[in-house]
């Protein structure tokens, strides 16, 4: 009986078992395997991101309009059982909690919604699995996976050995080594009492912050926000709405935390989405639009090798941007086409180049947050920067097909990877509801946005003494919501240095992920074909795209890689 090893098991090796059982049951004949699943976790299939017991103050950052693409699981049939159907989530969201897609205003559920879910799907197939004698589950670490006798040999924390056919990464987030600032920081908390939480989703992290404490949150971004509702919301406080306006006002608890002070190297805020269906059309190219630019790209990429940067995807897209702003509503502007086309092209390559119909970035922090909702909810003119953002929003899931395994040159990889994460403050922003709230926070002055770009930080004994200008303040609670990006060198466990160590991993580059092939065979140096070590993922960024969305998790590529096992099977 062959023996496949399945590590970890998050959205993406969920996915993988229900794709891996799909491809069996079309075979003519069904040779009957054993799947191993290795995860600490007890409850499988949500991952880290998307954990159920995390509060109800962490959102999604995907609208429940677009989470219609998560599909469900149809019944798979094999020779001797069934594995049963599971809903959309949205068909499950509805049946489950009565929740229906609004066109005018977008939802974005709580995570553990989504955990909770994931968690369901995962059981209704490991059930059948377990039972049928071809699914084993071992909740454990794996430390190690060597290639011994052209078979896997996988060792847990526990120190167990098992021999396996096939081996199948799917880990996810890894620890990655501390850059200096929290290494010294971990090392003065030692002796201190000053607090320090290193993972900003830890499940208990608000249960041991004192409502008199002063927050520091390093990071601001989308996991600073579910620190923020953790701090204020979590703890007892709510927003109030306003008679005829769209701000909110804050209203404190006697729990809820009196000074969260967040900072990051350039301070500039995460732009919201657009509000709702009707807002957003604006910005989504035409059927037209899109197979233009995919058919564009799609010419350049035939002869990939022999590109040396991305103009020629800059080519392709900053008309459909441009063209997209001038058929805006709100659109008003004198500045012709061929100007427009030039400023998105430079602000593209520099994002901190200015022009009149790009937003200033060197405004007033609170007011560049109060224009970007306005613009979100459909209220002023919109810039171009913005308009940017939410088209590149939309050609993202074609980017990540064409550019997945697309054999360009690593190092230009590297510069559509670069380019596609420099977009993300508008592509991945928040929704627009948790913008209101952080700016009602900041009218509060519970939010300190004096600090916000850059402060000078002394790590004393029982406090962050942080200081801008005149402004200074002591944080005896530091939180990181600052989320390394998956370096393969610099990823800090056991199982990726040691799978360094004996050669079985390469990276694309050295910023980047693990190089795979299309089936998410891992490439190797040493180009030995009898190693079919595979790996899906987060880990694999640069040989793929869109590693970060949920959607990707159930795309296509977790398909190739099922198609081509059962082919070798």
């Amino acid at each position: 009986m062959k023996k496949i090893a399945i590590v970890g098991c998050g959205p993406r090796g969920l996915h993988s078992l229900e794709c891996l059982m799909d491809s069996l049951s079309r075979k003519r004949t069904q040779q009957q395997i054993e799947i191993t699943i290795y995860d600490k976790e007890v409850h499988l299939g949500s991952g880290q991101v998307w954990k159920e017991d995390q509060p109800d103050a962490n959102w999604l950052n995907i609208a429940d309009r677009a989470l219609k693409d998560l599909k469900g699981r149809t019944t798979i049939v094999m020779n001797s059982f069934e594995i049963p159907a599971f809903p959309s989530f949205i068909q499950w969201m509805e049946d489950k909690y009565g929740h229906k897609v609004d066109d005018e205003v977008d939802a974005f559920p709580a995570r553990n919604k989504m955990g909770t879910y994931l968690n369901h799907r995962f059981k209704t197939i490991s059930t059948v699995l377990i039972s049928e004698g071809w699914l084993l589950v071992k909740h454990a670490h794996v430390h190690k996976v060597q290639y011994v006798d052209k078979s896997f040999l996988i060792t847990s924390d526990s120190n167990e050995e098992s021999k396996f056919d096939e081996c199948l990464l799917t880990i996810g987030h890894q620890p990655t080594e501390d850059d200096s600032q929290i290494a010294s920081w971990k090392a003065s908390c030692e002796n201190g009492s000053k607090l320090l939480f290193d993972n900003p989703y830890e499940s208990d992290i608000s249960k041991k912050i004192d409502a008199n404490d002063v927050v520091g949150v390093r990071g601001f971004g989308l996991a600073m926000i579910d620190i923020m509702r953790q701090l204020t919301v979590q703890r007892g406080a709510s927003f109030k709405e306003l008679p005829d306006d769209w701000r909110l006002k804050y209203c404190p608890s006697d729990a809820s935390i009196k000074k969260i002070i967040p900072f990051s190297l350039d301070g500039l805020p995460v732009v919201p989405k657009p509000l709702g269906k009707k807002v957003d059309d604006f910005f989504k190219p035409s059927e037209m639009e899109l197979k233009e630019f995919e058919s564009t790209v799609s010419k350049n990429l035939v002869d990939a090798a022999s590109l040396n940067n991305i103009e020629f995807l800059l080519d392709a897209f900053v008309p459909v941007a441009v063209t997209k702003f001038k058929e805006h509503p709100s659109f008003k502007s004198k500045v012709d086409k061929v100007t427009l086309e030039i400023v998105a092209r430079e602000w593209l390559n520099d994002m901190s180049y200015q022009h009149e119909v790009i937003l200033d970035t060197g405004m007033e922090t609170k007011n560049y947050i109060s224009q970007t909702i306005e613009m979100s909810l459909g209220k002023i003119e919109v810039s171009l920067d913005y308009v940017i953002g939410q088209v590149w929003r939309h050609l993202q899931p074609v980017m990540y097909d064409l550019f997945s395994h697309s054999n360009l040159h690593d190092l230009v990889m590297a510069q559509v990877i670069a380019l596609d994460e420099s977009t993300k403050r508008y592509s991945y922003g928040p929704p627009v509801e948790s913008m209101i709230q952080m700016l009602a926070l900041i009218e509060n002055g519970v939010i300190q946005i004096q600090y916000v770009k850059n402060p000078n930080i002394e790590c004393k004994n029982d406090y962050w003494f942080i200081s801008k200008k005149e402004s200074q303040e002591k944080c005896t609670v530091m939180i990181n919501t600052v989320l390394d990006p998956p370096q393969l060198r610099e990823i800090d466990s056991p199982i990726i240095k040691n799978l360094l160590q004996d050669d079985l991993l390469e990276p694309v580059t050295c910023d980047l992920g693990i190089a795979t092939d299309k089936a998410g065979t891992i490439r190797l140096a040493h180009e030995n074909e009898e190693i079919k070590l595979t790996a899906l993922g987060r880990n694999c960024k640069g040989s793929v795209m869109g590693v970060d969305a949920i959607l990707e998790c159930f795309g296509s590529r977790i398909k190739d890689w099922s198609e081509a096992l059962t082919t070798r099977l």
